[in-house]
């Protein structure tokens, strides 16, 4: 299977998803700057939250552990984005180790050069501009985690503004959102309604809380900005289709992520370093502080009014792809079925999944299927194996990759470049293995790939708990019809395998050989040497007949001492001359083990013909009768030894 090769320049990029907004600007200005130089880029994002649980963070913090530093020409971390987990000081110490070229985007990091919006000046404007323009003097505060260093940044410029107005913040009026949208959903109803009266401004430390807040106010019965003003950080576009549009603060996404690529490019190279470079952020006033917008502004806003009702569509149409993901895996039963269940899911659509992309699964994942280990929680095993790749919109065969090439069927071109989404799969903090997708970032947006990972996580879940149940059932089943003593079947085993066996050679008009076993005075063995002997004497008998017939032919335990063995004669030149072997095997084991007691069977046989009429009751009296005259001629000659 093709991979990666020595040659190939590459870089990798790590980030969080949850902002889909920022990704699309930063990693468009990354892609930009690296296709100028011809470089690849290797994209690797979790969806760690303050609302996940510490299983699931695990399960998404793995794949960082997936890219071997040293394999890459450098590395750029979107380090406004990896603060929900401590993935920051992660990667830091895996880049210093790694000893290679590095640059940090909108976050400040020791030993890393970084590139960054300020958070003060952009905050001091809008703060300014509210307390000139609309008279504001008192505000309540949103932020963002109460130890996160932008958020604290932002908060202090606001107060630092309003006391240069002879204004204070009162500390109480503040609220830790934790940049969620969901988390102010959750929180800001009852803050509303605790308040004597309104604020004049809700502050909030980025967007998506600003528009939270907004929703939140307008099913508590008030508008924005006639009752209150809110305003936002970061002027996302979803904040420029939202009514009111949000009065932002504006940091120069793209710009900032190609001249951050550009750097990394240029320190690649031995170009100079440059610890901390930093840019101005800027306000930009909206509707939501009262100002009016501009014509470029209400069309933008009108573009999202039309979307508004699209979206809920296309969302649907989403919706049912990703029901036929669920469904892909739903019926399989065995391993061999995963690449063909998701064979015949995307050669029917893979719109959002693009023309090239692969599903690895984790080798230990994939034993842990059927052997009873547990999957890894941290890190990769040394194999991927490719349950599903398409290249260019061809299927192609499954196979396995070393983990450390990361892309299967894919050989790097120094004179093109390419972008690569890895994204962790997992169960909680199981590792299932991971999907990656060539040149189709957009598929960030509106949240489509964490909801495509989370339903393939749980699809190929689903199918590791039927095919475990398949095989714990087949075990079942098999424990069912098997002797435990011996390994032989059993009385069920006799009734469900053995003679409808020998009912189906008869019916294929086929030569069939019933031989019936029973072991000589065992009665004595038991009396005598004790049950323990007595087993070990079954077993021997066992043994001899399993390594002796035909691995086609069914052998049972049918009694305490008692065998029946049913097969085709075909299979068998001689039946006299197995016959011979079994008791030869049987004399040797008991040379072997010298047990203290002599060890015989008796063996009995008849010849059941294509066109016999015989029932099958009456063919295994025949072979019962003749294994107790071999019996009784046993018994004669040891009383005659006597």
């Amino acid at each position: 299977m093709g991979t990666g090769t020595d040659y190939e320049e590459k870089i990798a990029v790590f980030t969080n998803g949850w902002n889909d907004e920022y990704l699309g600007f930063a990693l468009q200005g990354i892609r930009d700057t690296a296709t100028r130089y011809n470089m690849d880029v290797y994209v690797f994002m979790d969806y760690t939250s303050y609302d996940k649980t510490e299983e699931n963070i695990l399960g998404e913090l793995n794949i960082l552990n997936l890219p071997d530093l040293k394999n890459f020409d450098g590395v750029l971390l979107l380090g406004n984005t990896l603060y929900a987990a401590g993935e920051i000081d992660i990667l830091r110490e895996r880049v210093i180790e790694a000893d290679i070229p590095a640059v940090c985007l909108e976050a400040l990091i020791d030993d890393i050069d970084c590139f960054r919006t300020e958070n003060v000046n952009g905050m001091k404007e809008l703060t300014e501009h509210l307390i000139v323009k609309h008279g504001v003097r008192d505000i309540f505060w949103v932020g963002g985690p109460s130890d996160n260093k932008e958020s604290i940044d932002r908060y202090n410029a606001v107060k630092e503004t309003m006391n240069k107005h002879g204004l204070s913040v009162d500390p109480r009026k503040s609220v830790d959102g934790s940049w969620s949208f969901a988390i102010i959903q959750e929180l800001m109803p009852d803050i509303i309604q605790g308040m004597d009266r309104l604020p004049d401004a809700f502050i909030c430390a980025n967007d998506v809380m600003a528009m939270g807040v907004c929703l939140s106010l307008d099913r508590a019965g008030y508008k924005v900005p006639d009752d209150v003003i809110v305003t936002g950080f970061d002027n996302l576009l979803s904040g420029s289709y939202f009514s009111p549009t949000i009065a932002s603060v504006d940091r120069g996404w793209s710009t900032r992520s190609s001249q951050a690529t550009e750097h990394l490019m240029s320190i690649m190279e031995d170009g100079p370093r440059c610890s901390d470079t930093v840019f101005d952020s800027t306000f930009d006033p909206g509707e939501s502080c009262g100002c009016p917008i501009t014509a470029e502004e209400a069309f933008i806003q009108k573009e999202g009014g039309r979307r508004t009702y699209s979206l809920p569509l296309e969302r649907t149409v989403f919706d049912w792809h990703l029901l036929d993901i669920d469904a892909a895996t739903a019926g399989i039963k065995k391993k061999s079925e995963l690449h063909d269940a998701y064979k015949d899911l995307w050669s029917k659509n893979h719109s959002y999944e693009g023309d090239t992309f692969a599903l690895c699964i984790d080798h230990t994942y994939m034993r842990s299927v059927e052997e009873d280990i547990m999957p890894l929680t941290e890190g990769y095993s040394e194999k991927m194996d490719v349950v599903f790749c398409m290249v260019d919109g061809r299927v192609m065969p499954e196979g396995s990759i070393y983990t450390k090439d990361l892309v299967p069927y894919y050989t790097s071109n120094p004179d093109d470049s390419v972008m690569f989404l890895f994204v962790p799969l997992h169960n909680q903090q199981y590792c299932e293995g991971y999907l990656v997708i060539k040149d189709n970032y957009k598929v960030i947006k509106d949240f489509y790939l964490n909801s495509l990972v989370s339903h393939i996580s749980l699809g190929i879940d689903r199918g590791r708990q039927n095919i475990k149940l398949e095989n714990m059932n087949r075990k079942l089943q098999e424990i069912s019809v098997q002797d435990e003593l011996t390994g032989l079947l059993n009385r069920m085993g006799y009734e469900k395998l053995a003679i409808p066996y020998l009912e189906k050679l008869r019916e294929q008009r086929k030569k069939a050989i019933i031989l019936v076993a029973d072991i000589n005075r065992m009665k004595l063995i038991n009396d005598r040497y004790g049950h323990l002997h007595g087993d070990n004497a079954i077993k021997i008998t066992a043994n001899a007949i399993m390594k002796m017939i035909p691995k086609e032919w069914k052998a049972v335990r049918y009694g305490g001492d008692e065998y029946v063995i049913i097969g085709e004669a075909a299979l068998c030149d001689n039946i006299n001359h197995v016959k011979k072997k079994i008791i030869e095997d049987i004399d040797r084991q008991v040379a072997e083990l010298k047990l203290p007691f002599k060890l015989s069977v008796s063996i009995g046989y008849v010849n059941v013909v294509s066109d016999s009429n015989l029932s099958i009751e009456e063919c295994f009296r025949m072979a019962d009768d003749a294994m107790y005259k071999m019996k009784e001629m046993a018994h004669k000659a040891e009383e005659s030894e006597a």
